[in-house]
């Protein structure tokens, strides 16, 4: 099968064409996946030159010390120069793994140009080189050496997308999918997604644009977050947040899902959230619901990323960071973020933020949603929450009397038949501060003590007090932490948890343990 260049391939192809006529030494750059060793191949058959290969660069490394790596390629290039018009080594990438000592230094790669540089020009012949160039590298301005001639291969458009699934799928199995579509779906595909995404649809005989997306959601977009691994948390079931599920749905998930109306409307995701309570009010529990709602799209930044040394640390953040801006739109979501920001060897991780907001707006960054949760707003830098870097603040806060009742429901129907006699309107007056955790908490206390009547044989209760009991004991726990902290904030009232209780949400009665 002839593969037909993509638009933006073939303005590559046109420009290294008019580049290695004045250029002795031409570097191709482009990221993964974007066709650059189609491209060069196509030129080296042109121009009746040779393609090196990673493979045949391995297997030279493989033949020599690490020590001798830099020798052995360089020579396997000079006798390709001396034999061939064009030389294209692919790719470059291979210089920088690791294991190969000064070879994964760009100074290596700009010491053999150089030489290989005057070695072309004495031939008359000429040296391609492609690959995507680390961005360690970049800040050097002559990665390929000083009088290397370096052209982009850019990112793929709608235009792109439909030639690449007209080759592999055939113009007609894919006449009614509109390209442009995906793309606003998933603006940063590269071709080994794409011929993934359609490989799985290998046994339809025509393809439409809501089939394509389906695919790309299910095979493609890979979230650092296993969704099957979170608890499973959907929207309706966060009573009491339904302000904030509300703005999080038509300033996150609307422009990002309903991408055919965003784009008429000129919307875009907010590019900052911040979504601040207390602690047990919810927050991580909206980010589940988010985490499963939009699945491939969603990448957290949490307190397991923390290591030593600080290095390690931010080559994590950086790596879902990209992997974000390559699924945009997405979401960036870093949980605790008051936290992270008073740990002190990865302090650098404001100011890695502040860029990361700031560059939204650019092509690569566009569409990614950077959502922070935090219990305190006050270690937050300022300057991070200045305005237009974070454009939406989000409160939870301890839920009502009504929202309390339905929690308590939501956590205990279906349990067993003898909970359908709970007095949930009882509970949840005597539940007063508690935050969706400590009910949830309270739900599976009552279940215990109850089902430890069951097992020791005990004549039960009616089933609502053994609830009443687990109320107390923890308004106990959180009352003497209160006391043991001075801080008066975390004290509960013991409002009609149990008869007798004390201060401290104790019984009263001599000898008894409040169960």
């Amino acid at each position: 099968m002839e593969y037909k260049l993509t638009p933006t391939q073939q303005i590559a192809c046109d420009r290294l064409e008019r580049v290695i006529v004045a250029a002795p030494v031409v570097g191709l750059t482009g990221a993964p996946g974007s066709g650059k060793s189609t491209i060069l191949s196509r030129i080296a058959a042109k121009h009746g030159g040779t393609v090196i290969t990673a493979v045949e660069m391995a297997d030279i490394a493989a033949g020599v010390p690490a020590t001798s790596f830099e020798t052995a390629i360089g020579e396997a290039i000079v006798e390709a120069l001396r034999t061939y018009p064009l030389v294209v080594v692919d790719d470059l990438r291979f210089f920088a793994a690791p294991g190969f000592n000064a070879s994964s230094r760009p100074g290596f790669v700009r010491t053999v140009l150089q030489r290989l540089r005057v070695l072309a020009t004495a031939s008359g012949h000429r040296l391609l080189f492609a690959g995507h160039i680390p961005e360690s590298w970049e800040s050097s301005g002559d990665q390929f050496g000083p009088q290397a001639a370096v052209v982009q291969l850019g990112s793929f458009g709608p235009e792109d997308y439909t030639a690449i699934a007209e080759t592999l799928a055939g113009q007609q199995r894919v006449a009614n999918v509109d390209f442009a579509a995906v793309h606003r779906f998933a603006g940063h595909l590269n071709g080994y997604q794409l011929t993934l995404a359609l490989a799985m649809l290998a046994d339809r005989a025509t393809l439409d644009t809501d089939t394509v997306i389906a695919s790309l959601k299910e095979n493609v977009m890979v979230s650092n977050t296993r969704v099957d691994e979170v608890e499973g948390v959907t929207f309706d079931q966060l009573p009491g947040h339904e302000a904030i599920i509300e703005a999080l749905q038509a300033n996150i998930v609307l422009p990002m899902e309903n991408r055919e109306l965003a784009h008429r409307m000129g919307l875009k995701p907010k590019r900052g959230v911040l979504l601040f309570g207390p602690p047990g009010t919810g927050k991580t529990s909206i980010g589940r619901a988010l985490a499963h709602h939009m699945r491939g799209k969603f990448f957290m930044i949490d307190g397991s990323f923390v290591s030593e040394p600080p290095g390690a640390f931010f080559a994590k953040v950086e790596r879902v960071v990209q992997e974000a801006k390559e699924n945009a739109p997405s979401v960036l979501f870093i949980d605790d973020a008051d936290v992270l920001f008073q740990i002190n060897h990865i302090a650098g991780l404001s100011r890695y933020l502040l860029s990361l907001l700031d560059g939204i707006e650019s092509e690569t960054a566009s569409g990614v949603c950077v959502m922070m949760t935090a219990m305190n707003v006050r270690p937050i830098p300022e300057a991070l929450l200045r305005s237009g870097r974070v454009e939406l603040w989000l409160e939870t806060k301890p839920p009502t009397e009504t929202v309390r009742q339905s929690i308590l429901e939501r956590w205990t129907k279906d349990a067993h038949e003898a909970f359908a006699d709970i007095d949930l309107a009882a509970l949840a007056a005597a539940t007063e501060g508690f935050t969706p955790a400590d009910l949830r908490r309270l739900v599976n206390d009552g279940k215990a003590l109850f089902a430890a009547d069951m097992v020791r044989d005990k004549p039960l209760r009616p089933v609502t007090e053994y609830f009443r009991d687990a109320v107390a004991e923890i308004i106990s726990v959180r009352n003497r932490m209160a006391d043991s902290l001075g801080d008066p904030q975390l004290r509960l009232a013991a409002r009609g948890a149990a008869p007798g209780v004390d201060r401290y949400g104790q019984n009263a009665h001599e000898g008894e343990q409040g169960w």
